[in-house]
């Protein structure tokens, strides 16, 4: 026992002298999660303030082109900018890449006659739209189908206007068909509780994420530490005073599972705090106490497992840390961290599942963002420990190999 309280005081002395490696793995996360949270706000919020800019040019004089362009200004998704009627196409497509327009609405002169069915067919296209070849389909697709909605009760409207005297003869009412109608959808969001109308917030989707991210960024510290006494002779010196392996790896993990406990406590503290001091929502937790524990200390020992694995299979600080470095990269892009699992493709969705960083992730959000509790990050958890304890054994495995330990 006395040896193992010796071999933590050891641990503790060298990640003092660390301070710098050990910073990093609290100001990258803090500085994501105040800088993802703030910029990803208002896609998060039911009445954001950020709009996409529009070019539009009205190249038609009639009445129905100024009734569509009224109704555009309904659109707080898009801010139309208007430009001169007679602007050739060349000047607009300038304008579009000088000035990095995402779209140009183009309002052609058979406009009006198209709404009020006189013009040549039903082949004629009315509008253009221009698009940025940068802007993903999704964009593209919420902008069409907002202008086919205006455009089509546009014509739903003149169509009531042609039929005024049929109407007044039937007895009914012109001004309750061309009345806009609320949406019949509810939107409410499922929890492992129930469900109700409450938004999730940017910064329930980033602290998370980060969190995880962070927690497995534990590889700079320990390599530098493990590593270093290996190169010194520090660790051929405690096998020679009989300290077991197990010793010493216990002695590597509890310092650092203080510093993960440090890591979720100050991020947490920063999304509820923090963000919302700089203007963000803040952070709300789960229910479940027990939950947010239970998965915090899951992913705790995985990362610090697959740390040690690292650190005992590279022979330098530069290795381990490249090593590292990658591996998190791969993992925090396949489990959803810096790309949201939802737009993936399916085959990518299941190699996502591959991710130690995806099960860390998945039960922080099911607590954060599904109100969800122990039972329901049990499974999580439990895989992350048998990752966990996995890398424990190929770990012991080669420090027993190399007979440095």
């Amino acid at each position: 026992m006395i040896k193992l309280l010796y071999i933590l005081k050891k641990e503790f002395l060298l990640i003092i002298r660390d301070i710098h490696a050990v910073a990093v793995l609290f100001i990258m996360p803090a500085v994501f999660i105040m800088i993802m949270s703030l910029a990803m706000r208002d896609l998060f919020e039911l009445h954001g303030t950020v709009a996409i800019d529009v070019l539009a040019v009205n190249q038609d004089a009639g009445k129905k082109a100024d009734a569509f362009l009224k109704s555009l200004e309904e659109l707080s998704t898009f801010r139309f900018r208007f430009i001169e009627k007679n602007t050739y196409m060349e000047n607009i497509r300038e304008q579009m890449l000088s000035r990095d327009y995402k779209f140009a609405l183009i309002i052609r002169e058979n406009f009006s006659a198209f709404v009020d069915k006189k013009g040549k067919g039903k082949d004629e296209r009315p509008l253009e739209l221009l698009v940025n070849p940068t802007v993903n389909v999704q964009t593209q697709m919420v902008l069409k189908s907002a202008l086919d909605g205006k455009l089509t009760k546009l014509r739903w409207d003149a169509f009531i206007d042609r039929i005024d005297r049929l109407l007044a003869v039937a007895g009914i009412d012109k001004k309750k068909l061309k009345a806009d109608e609320e949406s019949p959808i509810e939107v409410n969001y499922i929890h492992k509780g129930g469900r109700y109308d409450k938004i999730p917030s940017a910064v329930q989707q980033s602290v998370p994420a980060w969190l995880v991210f962070s927690m497995f960024f534990i590889i700079i510290p320990i390599s530098n530490t493990f590593i270093s006494e290996r190169g010194q002779g520090t660790l051929m010196r405690l096998k020679s005073m009989n300290v077991s392996r197990a010793y010493l790896i216990f002695g590597k993990m509890v310092p650092y599972f203080i510093i993960n406990a440090i890591q979720v406590i100050i991020m947490i503290a920063i999304g509820m705090y923090v963000v919302p001091f700089c203007g963000g929502t803040a952070l709300t937790l789960g229910e479940s106490l027990g939950g947010l524990v239970l998965i915090a200390a899951a992913v705790s020992f995985c990362a610090i497992s697959m740390a040690l694995f690292i650190a005992s299979a590279a022979r330098t600080t530069e290795q381990a840390t490249t090593i590292g470095g990658v591996l998190n990269i791969i993992f925090g892009a396949l489990g959803g961290l810096m790309i949201p699992k939802f737009v993936m493709p399916g085959v990518m969705q299941d190699i996502a599942d591959i991710s130690p960083m995806s099960w860390g992730l998945e039960g922080f959000l099911d607590i954060f963002l599904r109100n969800g509790g122990i039972s329901d990050v049990l499974s999580k958890s439990l895989a992350l420990f048998v990752f966990g304890f996995m890398m424990l054994t190929l770990t012991t495995i080669l420090l027993w190999k190399q007979k440095e330990v």
